[in-house]
């Protein structure tokens, strides 16, 4: 006979199973329907999705009808299949796990794009899945598989042939937690660098750049008289993002290379070797080449570089608009933004990583020295486990909005359907 807590546990489980199926089928029909999250950094959660509802499916609903029925021996078959899947399932997820901390580093820290190519994101969603069946396969086929009261579960009985549990046991649940958070780790310390390169580039001597030789000031003698510098106010920081708009079919060019970024010299300074601001710092003119600017074109800027006014993006944004070819502020370019969203999914993914460490981490402390571990510890740990299907939808809802909209898309469309 049950007890009331054995009662509590089987309705958490029953809620349990409803969530993950539920959470798992809208991750996977949202981000297989909608076009913004048909993407492959959203491949492996699809997968992970259906591992999740695999165990809610087969192995949550055997082990509450085992909790309710003690005394219940399954068939042979179904009790080999019961705790082989087990197992499985827990290292599928973690391989899952690795794949993505994978992916993340290949996306973030390398310039490789082989890595992020649909075959081999492919090869690795495979040996997430073939890795863990294939290891465990031997050792239980040469174990007894029966109940074991402790569990409440099947599972492989008492032996000891460690040579043959250690090394599925490392392959599959030690070393993707280790590798994974290797790789996070990694992945933070380059962001991280990254940050303190940008901000030392923005601080740095560049950005404090002064007027050498401008037209009309006496104080350049001594510079190099093929030499121009024009006057900025904090290039690195006020120029950035300037673009020109309007030329994008110009044919002006040096040697076929197209020149339309640069912001040109005021008319009337001497031939030779130009600095003139470009969008990203400095851009160079090879000695002796002309301008392809129309003296319209130069006209702009003229008056502001006459009277050594400092050239920033509000001085070159108030002019006026003569062909179309004004500069513009822009704010959050595309790589900006790019990077920014590339940001958001690894911080996703990184706390996902961390839910599902969490949830599992206890039944992995409790399987290394199970035998100093009360069968109710056992059975919590389990419960703990099976929570990370729940949680994940969740996450990846309160982290992406796409994947938050797509979920209210889907809802809405069965809420009409149905109705």
């Amino acid at each position: 006979m049950a007890t009331a807590g054995e009662y509590v546990l089987v309705v958490f489980n029953g809620i349990t199973i409803v969530l993950t199926v539920v959470g798992g089928l809208l991750t996977i029909v949202t981000i297989c329907t909608r076009p913004a999250l048909r993407r492959l950094v959203n491949v492996p959660l699809v997968s992970l999705g259906c591992a999740d509802i695999l165990y809610a499916t087969f192995f949550t609903p055997l082990w509450i009808h085992q909790i309710l029925n003690p005394q219940w021996e399954p068939p042979p078959a179904l009790c080999w299949l019961m705790g082989y899947a087990s197992p499985v399932l827990w290292g599928v997820s973690l391989a899952h796990m690795l794949c993505i901390a994978l992916q993340r580093y290949f996306k973030i820290c390398t310039h490789s794009t082989r890595m992020n190519s649909t075959p081999a994101l492919v090869a690795m969603l495979l040996l997430a899945w073939l890795v863990p069946a294939i290891s465990f396969l031997p050792l239980f086929l040469i174990e007894e598989v029966k109940v074991d009261p402790k569990l409440k579960r099947c599972a492989l009985g008492n032996s000891d042939n460690n040579w043959a549990k250690i090394p599925p046991g490392i392959l599959n649940l030690f070393f993707p937690y280790v590798a994974a958070s290797a790789i996070y780790i990694i992945i933070q310390n380059h962001v991280r660098k990254s940050k303190n390169r940008v901000q030392a580039n923005t601080h740095g001597p560049t950005a404090n750049m002064a007027v050498q030789n401008v037209p009309g000031n006496n104080d350049s003698a001594g510079q190099s008289s093929n030499t121009n510098i024009t006057k900025m106010a904090n290039p690195s920081s006020n120029i950035k993002g300037v673009k020109w708009v309007g030329d994008e079919n110009s044919s002006s060019s040096y040697d076929g290379q197209n020149d339309n970024n640069c912001i040109e010299p005021a008319a009337g300074t001497p031939k030779g070797t130009n600095l003139v601001a470009t969008v990203s710092g400095i851009c160079t003119k090879e000695q002796g080449k002309p301008s392809s600017s129309s003296d319209e074109e130069q006209s702009d800027t003229e008056p502001y570089r006459a009277k050594g006014i400092p050239l920033n993006d509000t001085t070159v944004s108030d002019q006026p608009d003569k062909k179309e070819r004004q500069p513009h502020v822009v704010s959050g370019g595309k790589s900006q933004n790019s990077s920014a969203a590339e940001k958001q999914i690894t911080k996703m993914m990184m706390i996902l990583f961390v839910v599902y460490t969490l949830c599992n981490l206890p039944i992995t402390i409790m399987g290394i020295f199970s035998s100093h571990v009360s069968g109710d510890a056992f059975t919590v740990g389990h419960f703990l486990g099976s929570l990370s299907g729940v949680l994940n939808p969740i996450v990846y809802g309160a982290m992406n909005k796409n994947i938050r909209q797509g979920y209210k898309h889907v809802l809405d469309s069965m809420l009409n359907f149905i109705s």
